[in-house]
């Protein structure tokens, strides 16, 4: 039996305090199963095993029952994405392909070379310390005898190579960061991502349905370098998206563009990818065709500016996307959580690293 994990090095732990104790939040974004045995086996009980220091803090156990289920929606969701451009894949997984779908099991019962699996298992743990290991146990009957099959996977808190600042300035709204785990986070490169947006004196986020885009609070802003580095990627020329809440390009219209551009342009909008040191790489997305101030290949300094936030590509309002990643595309670079040296929250206290979905932030 082989147990692969995704990701497959370590999986990262975005740790917050709550009082005296250390809450522990942690994606397995995908589990492959393979019978590598000789014989047609029946997995009958998976087990995580949750460890800090080696002993068990949280054990989670999948029974036959879950796992005949479990098994029937893994081959559904798997047929789903494969279906789909071969870009959504790697999206959500990272990688074009985990499982061999031809050879996938919809039951409980593995023949040689067959595979099953998990797919997304959120963990969130209070404990005294943050969780360091995550145990995968496949207990499987083979020729009438029951046997295990192990697999470990460290559990890390990510420290970032370089000391960045927040890529806007004033106040913003953080949305749909890793606290939200049904958005950003279902994709690979995302884990981390943010969007920023303003909102009004009134606090809304637009005066009515229709405002346009110029009307939204935080349109036009500058976008700032969050370190030096050099322009890895950009993209200038997705148009804005019609005013309007929600309002979105014709969809013929958009399907256009990603032919012409691409599915990375057509999705993110226009947009700049930064390298800094360490092989750490900034993504800032849906900016202002026409407004980029930088080119592939530039240099780059901590704080300059290089475009202004807009409304393009797949974006329903103004606002920015942003996210921190190991390489430099949103498709197979796995995204990284980022601290940053000068923001505060509405009481004025340093707040180097956003842990909670609708955070009001503020940077000078």
């Amino acid at each position: 039996m082989k147990i692969t994990f995704l990701p497959k090095d370590f999986m990262i732990n975005a740790c917050r305090k709550i009082n005296s104790n250390v809450e522990s939040d942690f994606l397995v974004r995908a589990i492959r199963i393979k019978n590598t045995t000789p014989d047609t086996i029946v997995t009958n009980k998976i087990v995580f095993d949750i460890k800090i220091k080696g002993k068990i803090v949280k054990q989670m156990v999948y029974t036959s029952g879950c796992l005949k289920s479990l098994t029937k929606k893994l081959v559904e969701r798997v047929a789903r994405i494969s279906s789909s451009p071969a870009q959504i894949s790697q999206l959500i997984l990272g990688t074009e392909k985990l499982w061999d779908n031809d050879n996938m099991s919809n039951e409980t019962i593995l023949k040689p070379g067959q595979e099953t699996g998990i797919l997304q298992e959120h963990f969130r743990i209070l404990n005294q310390s943050p969780v360091d290991e995550c145990v995968v146990s496949v207990h499987y009957l083979q020729a009438g005898k029951e046997k295990k099959a192990v697999s470990r996977i460290p559990i890390v808190k990510y420290e970032n190579k370089n000391r960045y600042i927040f890529p806007l300035k004033g106040a913003w709204l953080a949305i749909n960061n890793y606290d939200n785990i049904y958005i950003h986070r279902q994709c690979y490169g995302q884990e981390f991502a943010m969007d920023f947006i303003q909102i009004t004196k009134d606090f809304k986020f637009c005066s009515k349905k229709k405002t346009a885009n110029k009307d939204y609070p935080g349109y036009g802003k500058n976008i700032h370098a969050i370190a030096d580095g050099k322009v890895a990627e950009c993209f200038n020329g997705i148009p804005e998206n019609p005013s309007g809440f929600g309002s979105r390009l014709d969809k013929h219209e958009w399907g256009k563009l990603r032919e012409k551009y691409g599915f990375v342009a057509a999705l993110t909008g226009n947009y700049i990818v930064l390298k800094h040191n360490g092989n750490e790489y900034s993504f800032y997305g849906h900016i202002i065709p026409g407004s980029l101030k930088v080119k592939k290949g530039q240099t780059i300094k901590q704080g300059q500016i290089i475009g202004r936030l807009g409304n393009s590509g797949n974006s329903d309002a103004p606002h920015l996307h942003f996210q921190l990643m190991n390489g430099p595309s949103i498709l197979n670079a796995r995204g990284l959580p980022c601290q940053f040296t000068n923001l505060k929250n509405i009481c004025g206290e340093p707040v180097p690293f956003i842990e909670e979905n609708n955070s009001m932030v503020h940077a000078g």
